[in-house]
């Protein structure tokens, strides 16, 4: 007793008022949660004191609203039931689980086959049997989870789902079993959606997402074996949707499961149907129509459901799918039927996701607006390229990047500047890829030079920035990309002995775009100095060594001696100038870079 007594004097009691400062609840955390969870610290501090032998000056008793009570306590259930996956943990559960029943169920198919052969059961009683097999491993799997085995009665329960499905599948798709039981394809397949139903139901019941996953798998495969028709489609859509509501209310990370099964059914009805092989629009091109705006609606809902940082990748896999699902579809029969609309619909679908994009800010969804967003300038710039022609793509290219730029640069929006910057990459590819060889004179020029402007425009709006070292190198590549790209373009148009110069003679022409070339090249050093753009400078410099290589090589070597003359005399003053201009104004030149540093 003395021992005791000593014991007690060394334990101090619980300084509760520090304690309960301790827990005090996060911003995040309600008053009735925090109500709750008091009152359970209450009880706790009357068990300790109970077992230590202490007494208990008990305080008013803190009530709780039941309703209170009740919601806080299925947030702990249901923290408590939720599954995290890692791809190493309870690997030998799975490996031996999935291994046991898979021979277990070879071993039931062999006996079943014997019994088959022997005459023992004909086909009624096989499907009688196969029904009450599956149940009795359904009751199971039921018993193992009341006796807290939730894993393993999940792994009992789907293997008795799955067991239950070939049954009710065999009684249509096998000639026999059809006939015998007179059984239709729309009734086998109310069964199929019967046996997906019921395992939806154990999946809810049991909180459990493999089990979900492992039942609309059953109803996608009970739809896809209804052959590519209308019935296949509307199953398609009702599960979907479906899935979409246990979605929205368990925020389970499987969202981009749906979208794949869906489209790829979809894809089957599609081409089973020839919807692109005639001339005249029939009904079932309006299905298909339908059908497609009915998963582009549904899933983009689907999208905004599951806005979750933890599923947020996988999130954004599922809305590009469907955007450009929606888009190749929906591009093809407009193509095929209504050809001059083709612009018109990708621009509608431009519109629509600038709307949701407007949405999801008004709701505050950062990320899911942020990609709502460039889906939409992303349709809208394959609407440039779908629906003209020649040099107004680069053109109006050329143009949408540079105001987008611009507008990232008033809105001091980066995610704006960036999309502008990608524009204006795929405006040069274009101009130089295919404008600078597959048009004329006045079209090519027009193309070319206004990407050119649009890189150095751009590249002139963003140096009055503070940027990043990323947005910087940007930013010297927008003035370098314009450089090449007008030192190209004057280059084709010079020497084009179809174009602007072609009253000149082949020599003149050579002798000019060298004058022209050295030109350029001091332009660059001079607003390089004045832009305090090293990049410039430096491209200043090497477009003055190609022009003396090109002079060495190839003017001097081909030229008659009147051009040599000429081209060797006028590029040397050239560089003489420049050379004495930076001599007598070296140190002004210095002074003025340090200041500007």
């Amino acid at each position: 007793m003395a021992k005791e007594n000593r014991v007690d004097k060394k334990t101090p009691d619980i300084d509760r008022e520090n304690f309960k400062k301790s827990i005090s609840p996060p911003k995040n955390t309600t008053h009735d949660d925090y109500l709750y969870l008091n009152k359970r610290i209450e009880k706790l501090e009357k068990r300790v004191a109970f077992l230590e032998g202490k007494g208990y000056t008990q305080e008013p008793e803190v009530r709780v609203a039941p309703a209170a009570e009740k919601v806080m306590a299925e947030k702990v259930a249901a923290e408590a039931s939720r599954e995290t996956y890692k791809p190493t943990e309870n690997l030998g559960f799975k490996i031996f689980g999935a291994v046991g029943f898979v021979l277990l169920m070879l071993g039931m198919f062999y006996l079943y086959s014997y019994a088959v052969d022997q005459g023992w059961i004909g086909i009624l009683e096989r499907v009688a049997l196969g029904i009450a097999f599956s149940l009795a491993v359904l009751v199971i799997g039921e018993i193992f989870r009341r006796k807290e085995y939730e894993r393993f009665s999940q792994l009992i329960n789907g293997g008795g789902i799955a067991l239950l499905y070939f049954t009710m599948h065999a009684t249509y798709h096998f000639q026999a079993y059809r006939e015998a039981l007179s059984m239709s394809l729309g009734m086998n397949t109310a069964l199929l959606f019967l046996v997906m139903l019921f395992a939806v139901f154990l999946a809810l019941r049991q909180n459990s997402v493999i089990l979900t996953s492992f039942a609309f798998f059953l109803g996608y495969l009970a739809a896809f074996l209804t052959g590519g028709s209308h019935q296949m489609m509307i199953s398609t859509i009702i599960l979907s949707a479906g899935l979409v509501m246990i979605l929205w209310k368990k925020n389970w990370g499987i969202g981009l499961y749906p979208v794949i099964a869906s489209y790829l059914l979809y894809s089957i009805f599609f081409f089973d149907s020839n919807i692109l092989r005639g001339t005249v629009v029939s009904p079932i091109v309006y299905y298909a129509i339908g059908y497609l705006i009915c998963f582009f609606a549904l899933f983009n809902m689907l999208s905004i459901i599951l806005e979750d940082k933890e599923n947020y990748s996988q999130n954004i896999i599922s809305m590009v799918i469907n955007a450009f699902v929606t888009f190749g579809f929906g591009l093809a029969v407009v193509w095929h039927y209504w050809y001059s609309f083709r612009g018109i619909f990708v621009v509608l679908l431009a519109a629509v996701y600038l709307g949701l994009a407007y949405f999801t800010k008004q709701k505050e969804l950062k990320n899911l607006s942020r990609t709502f967003f460039i889906l939409c300038v992303t349709f809208l710039s394959i609407a440039v390229y779908v629906q003209l022609e020649d040099f107004w793509i680069a053109l109006t290219w050329a143009i949408e990047g540079f105001l987008l730029v611009y507008i990232g640069v008033k809105l001091h929006n980066l995610d704006l500047r960036y999309m502008g910057y990608i524009v204006l990459a795929a405006a040069a590819i274009r101009s130089l890829l295919w404008d600078s060889t597959g048009l004329m004179f006045a079209e090519r020029t027009i193309s070319m030079l206004s990407i050119t402007l649009a890189l150095y425009g751009a590249a002139y709006l963003v140096s009055h920035l503070k940027l990043e070292d990323e947005e910087q190198l940007v930013r010297e590549l927008l003035g370098i990309a314009a450089t090449v790209i007008l030192t190209i373009t004057l280059a084709i148009e010079i020497t084009d002995s179809t174009g602007l110069f072609a009253v000149f003679s082949e020599n003149a022409r050579q002798v000019l775009l060298s004058v022209v070339w050295a030109t350029e090249s001091v332009i660059l050093i001079v607003v390089g100095f004045l832009g305090k753009s090293s990049s410039l400078r430096t491209t200043g410099v090497v477009l003055f060594g190609i022009t003396v290589v090109k002079i060495l090589v190839i003017d001097l070597s081909n030229l008659e001696m009147i051009y040599r003359i000429v081209v060797t005399i006028i590029v040397g003053l050239i560089a003489l100038s420049a050379s004495f201009a930076y001599v007598k104004n070296k140190e002004r030149i210095q002074e003025f870079l340090q200041e500007n540093d």
